[in-house]
């Protein structure tokens, strides 16, 4: 019996000390490859006018990080839309350099896509000439991780720009297969799209629906995948747009995997998207 009794110590200090380890093993995996989650965040105050010649139709692609950073997915998603800029005669500046967003930068691009942009990334000046620039009747698309932070010292982004406070994912079964709606498939956004579009992803839980302050143009059916900790039922939207004073914002919660970036329909919803808010759809 006791030799039964210090078998079972043992294997309870073991597996303890297992536990630790793996515990111990993440926390410096995260620190290694998200340090900037552990730091102030990092701001670039020193304003950078451009001076080259953008093109005709000009976009911003602003993937700055304090926040969780999506590495491979930030890598993808440039490649990607500098695809469809050849193919449709788009300029993308890519940058993650919040010193650009000076008034008379910001007025010379035809949209602003956030790719990823996360965490406090703008000084106090940059975001007035971000808030201006789309008051004003500029555009921004915010994709994915752009409307993924648990919380902002911004109000005026969540709130108006989002619209949505993000909550959690799915974690036990990560990248899931679900069921996407389509609201209101005359939409030009959602030209070409299946009306019941099937696609692999990581899924975003919002504290509340977004549905009452914009114009929602697709939704997730929650019985086609397991939501996990916060389920918000039928009312769970993906992909919705607004107005901000004169200007237009998109979001898309879509755009975790660097496979997303290899879809023949998210390249469409892309394409669709971009065409409609610089206004050639």
């Amino acid at each position: 019996m006791t030799k039964k009794v210090g078998f079972s110590i043992l294997l309870v200090f073991l597996l303890g000390v297992g536990a630790a380890a793996y515990i111990y093993w993440d926390l410096l995996r995260i620190v290694y490859h998200q340090p900037q989650l552990f730091r102030e965040p990092q701001l670039d105050p020193q304003p950078k006018l451009i001076k080259d010649d953008l093109g005709e139709i000009s976009i911003l692609s602003f993937s700055k990080t304090n926040g969780y950073r999506h590495h491979e997915s930030i890598a993808k998603s440039k490649e990607f839309l500098d695809g469809l800029g050849r193919e449709n005669n788009w300029s993308f500046f890519h940058t993650e350099d919040s010193g650009f967003f000076l008034p008379e930068n910001l007025e010379r691009f035809a949209l602003v896509f956030l790719n990823h942009k996360s965490g406090t990334v703008w000084t106090k000046d940059q975001r007035v000439a971000l808030r201006n620039y789309l008051e004003n009747g500029g555009s921004i698309f915010a994709q994915h991780a752009a409307g993924g932070d648990n919380g902002y010292d911004w109000n005026w982004y969540r709130d108006e720009l989002i619209r949505a406070q993000f909550v959690d994912h799915p974690l036990v079964n990560h990248i899931q297969l679900a069921s996407l709606i389509l609201e209101k498939p005359s939409h030009p956004v959602l030209s070409g799209l299946p009306q019941v579009w099937r696609r692999a992803d990581e899924w975003y839980n919002f504290a509340e629906s977004p549905r009452a302050r914009t114009n929602v143009l697709i939704r997730i059916d929650e019985s086609t995948y397991d939501p996990e900790k916060s389920p918000m039922g039928e009312d769970h939207p993906m992909v919705w747009w607004h107005q901000v004073g004169e200007g237009r914002v998109l979001y898309s919660a879509l755009g975790h995997t660097t496979a997303t970036y290899d879809e023949p329909e998210f390249k469409i919803f892309i394409r669709n998207s971009i065409l409609w808010l610089v206004g050639e759809s």
